[in-house]
């Protein structure tokens, strides 16, 4: 990695932390909550592109996560789910300095909080609605790989969309809940299949996402 562009990158994210930080104290109802939020996007763009000329695999996103005291911003460093970019983003953010109090950096995209997820209604996927708490999951060791699984995802019908890959209906949203509950990096490192099931009545021993977190953390344990 080049290491110049890497301090760069940061010195970026550094300089408009202010105006990152800002949007946790921004009241959706105030006058400049608009300009606020289109500024931001302007911003988050402008280190997508610092971002990708480190490394054209790597991505950044910019969200809100709960702290002790309210929220802090949190920089997430990932590579849209390709393995070969694992070592990319663990450089750069092995890279980055200190952050202010209110400012987090990550590796790799996290999952969404299982509270979180409980809240969430429908969601509006390539124009069909969708509940992610609709999706079940089994998961298998797999004995080639330590600490690797074969998942079988159970998609509802509703999934489906003219975008899945390969012609495996509901696979994309398959791999949306999936990541949404395990995150980026158990799912490039963890999962080895990914079969789709497509039926709104999955098994009565399928699980959610999230639950697969403490059974992959374990098997990695042993």
């Amino acid at each position: 990695m080049n290491q110049d562009k890497a301090r760069q990158f940061w010195t970026t994210v550094a300089d408009h932390g202010p105006d990152l930080c800002a949007v946790l104290d921004a009241s959706a109802t105030a006058a400049d909550f608009e300009p606020s939020i289109t500024r931001i996007g302007r911003i988050v763009d402008t280190l997508r592109s610092a971002v990708a000329d480190i490394d054209p695999l790597l991505r950044v996103g910019v969200d809100q996560v709960p702290a002790n005291d309210g929220a802090v911003l949190r920089i997430a460093i990932s590579c849209n789910h390709n393995p070969e970019g694992i070592e990319a983003v663990q450089a750069l953010v092995a890279a980055a300095p200190a952050m202010p109090p209110r400012m987090r950096v990550c590796a790799f995209s996290q999952p969404i909080p299982r509270e979180v997820a409980g809240r969430l209604g429908p969601l509006d996927f390539l124009g069909h609605a969708v509940c992610v708490q609709d999706v079940r999951f089994l998961a298998s060791p797999n004995p080639a790989g330590a600490g690797t699984f074969d998942i079988a995802c159970y998609v509802p019908e509703a999934a489906v969309t003219d975008m899945d890959p390969d012609d495996v209906p509901g696979a994309l949203f398959a791999n949306l809940a999936l990541s949404m509950g395990i995150g980026e990096l158990r799912l490039m490192t963890r999962v080895n299949t990914l079969g789709v099931v497509l039926g709104d009545d999955p098994p009565a021993t399928a699980v959610n996402a999230w639950d697969l977190v403490d059974l992959m953390d374990a098997a990695l344990a042993h």
